[in-house]
């Protein structure tokens, strides 16, 4: 099965923002405004995703004894800030060493790209492709109403 990969010319939207960022240079407003733009996409994902009916058990040879309960794909949808110096956030499940045990998605591209050898019916089957791509133009909307209104709002106090 070939994998689906998200993409979109962006640029010219891209370049709109970078202005707009050139514009509001308090960093602090710009991580707020990406995460409130990040929380909408996270919205969209966990309304999508559907929990698994029971508890899934996985076991592979003696010490492999995995149990994943029912909402873990949900509980690890997290907006994150993937660096301190710049504005740049992620959406998606968080895995590894950063999510909580009851939270931590592993297995979500296996979820994503229905790679599991399972009999029956993946009802997650590209959902955060199909929650990217509904969420998208209304994230770009609350993205650039955002910056619009810090724009006015630092004109505003420039005017005066």
């Amino acid at each position: 099965m070939a994998k689906q990969h998200i993409h979109a010319n962006t640029a010219p939207l891209d370049a709109q923002f970078k202005a707009l960022r050139k514009q509001v240079k308090d960093i602090k407003v710009q991580k707020r405004i990406h995460r409130a733009v990040g929380r909408e996409i996270k919205k969209e994902m966990l309304s999508n995703i559907v929990d698994a009916r029971e508890t899934i058990r996985i076991r592979r040879g003696k010490k492999a004894k995995l149990d994943i309960k029912a909402g873990t794909l949900r509980r690890s949808i997290k907006v994150w800030l993937i660096d301190n110096q710049h504005s740049t956030v992620w959406v998606g499940p968080r895995v590894g060493r950063r999510a909580p045990k009851d939270a931590d998605a592993w297995f979500a591209n296996i979820v994503e790209g229905d790679d599991q050898f399972i009999k029956g019916n993946n009802r997650n089957k590209g959902v955060f492709f199909k929650s990217i791509s509904q969420a998208a133009p209304k994230a770009y909307q609350l993205m650039k109403k955002k910056y619009d209104f810090q724009i006015r709002k630092v004109a505003r106090k420039k005017h005066k």
